[in-house]
């Protein structure tokens, strides 16, 4: 072969390879390993870092893009986006503003990145997020082991450090890190729904099977239930369509099998650990975190104008007013020992911003349901769609029903930035830029 034919291939040869890395998204380990890191204090600042990396590459290239496009608005949009995060890094990596308005403008961006991606970028995002439980699930187990049996096996900094913190249960849950891991195995769940490849299904499928693993690993019930019902709710929804074919008896058989298995997990998961034998009360932990939520809900009735906007980021004239004690709450252990949150996203809203953080929550749900309908009618999920196909619609829902779960049975977006760039992604997905494929 002449000198002149190996210049012309290995130009190609770089292009090919060029383009897989395109068609791989390779940006996204920048997530993936910043989930990682994110696990344990000592990297955690490191992990926000790499995950507000991938969001200032995501705008970087929609401005690219929207510059080939002559499209000055989306391309000045993201500019300002990018510009203010830039503004906000130290903030956001310092942990300066954790209760303030840096955890909205993180969802925010969130959403912002979700909508510039297409639905193939999408699909790759969803593997790769719930490819990394694999990886967390390894390092957690390893520990396990390794603390059971003293064994001692060299690893490279940091992972030692982090595999110690993924066994500190009380740690993890004290930043919601558990849900961390359910918005992992929902990931994986629905990524293995839509992918097509057969080995990036089970990629995708033993991700999610690995975060559900981990929420179980941590003692969290609300994370374990939540992907399950999310999955079970839009795979249910989408594939109405095949039960109108057959006989009533056979109909009603499977409704009532896939009704009865819900109860039974959401009893196994949910309400059996809960029941206290000598308490005299059951479910004694549910209905202290329902005295709570109530109370906080109720504060923006309280006077001093907060029906209207609330108490603001300051929590200390709720955290007074709703301590375990007036509620009525029978794990007091002090007098005047309160929770620093709700454990409901809208009792949460409603007491910290009143009636206008109400009609922001209506506005994102309005946008998600739009998006919702447009979907399922753009794909006529209603159609007899075949079992094996899973719509976009079907993962929106999913992702839909799995963050009213979530949102219904804890306060999820506080503490952890991470999570809050998770959620805000989450909200983004009816915005793909491209209607869905056929």
């Amino acid at each position: 072969m002449s000198a002149s034919q190996e210049n012309q291939i290995h130009p190609l040869k770089a292009k090919k390879t060029i383009n897989r890395i395109f068609e791989l998204q390779a940006q996204n380990t920048l997530i993936s390993a910043g989930i990682i890191l994110q696990a344990e204090h000592s990297t955690k600042t490191f992990g926000v870092g790499l995950i507000i990396l991938w969001l200032g590459i995501t705008f970087l290239a929609e401005i690219i893009h929207q510059r080939s496009q002559h499209n000055k608005g989306k391309e000045t949009l993201y500019a300002i986006l990018l510009g203010l995060l830039l503004i906000q890094t130290r903030t956001i990596l310092r942990i300066e503003d954790e209760f303030g308005l840096t955890q909205y403008f993180l969802i925010a961006l969130g959403l912002a990145a979700a909508a510039s991606l297409s639905r193939k970028q999408w699909l790759r995002l969803l593997q790769w997020m719930g490819a990394t439980s694999i990886p967390i699930l390894i390092l957690l187990l390893g520990q396990i082991v390794v603390t059971n049996h003293g064994i001692s096996i060299p690893l490279p900094a940091p992972l030692p450090t982090i595999a110690k913190a993924l066994v500190d249960t009380p740690e993890l849950r004290s930043y919601f890190q558990e849900t961390v891991f359910s918005f992992l195995a929902i990931s994986g769940l629905i990524a293995g729904r839509l992918s097509q490849k057969r080995v990036s299904r089970i990629i995708s499928f033993t991700g999610g099977f690995c975060g559900l693993i981990l929420c179980q690993l941590v003692e969290s019930r609300m994370a374990i239930i939540a992907p399950i019902l999310g999955i079970a709710i839009g795979f249910g929804i989408c594939h109405l369509a095949p039960l109108t074919r057959v006989s009533s008896r056979i109909r009603l058989a499977i409704l009532s099998s896939f009704i009865a298995a819900l109860l039974a997990i959401v009893f196994t998961v949910v309400i059996a650990p809960d029941l206290r034998p000598g308490t005299g009360v059951p479910l004694d932990s549910d209905r202290g975190r329902i005295n709570i939520a109530l109370c906080w809900a109720g504060s923006m009735f309280s006077g001093d104008n907060r029906f209207l906007y609330g108490t603001g980021h300051d929590k200390k004239f709720i955290m007074e007013r709703c301590t375990d004690e007036k509620v009525g709450n029978y794990w007091q252990v002090v007098p005047g020992s309160t929770t620093g949150h709700a454990h409901n996203v809208f009792a949460h809203i409603m007491g910290l911003h009143g009636v206008f953080g109400i009609i922001a929550m209506g506005l994102l749900a309005t946008i998600y349901a739009k998006g919702v309908l447009y979907f399922a009618k753009t794909e006529e999920i209603f159609a007899s769609l075949p079992i094996g196909y899973a719509p976009w619609s079907e993962a929106i829902i999913s992702m839909g029903m799995f963050m009213v779960v979530c949102s219904m049975s804890t306060t999820f977006f506080i503490y952890n930035h991470t999570l809050q760039v998770l959620i805000g992604l989450a909200l983004g997905m009816p915005l793909i830029k491209l209607t869905p494929s056929k």
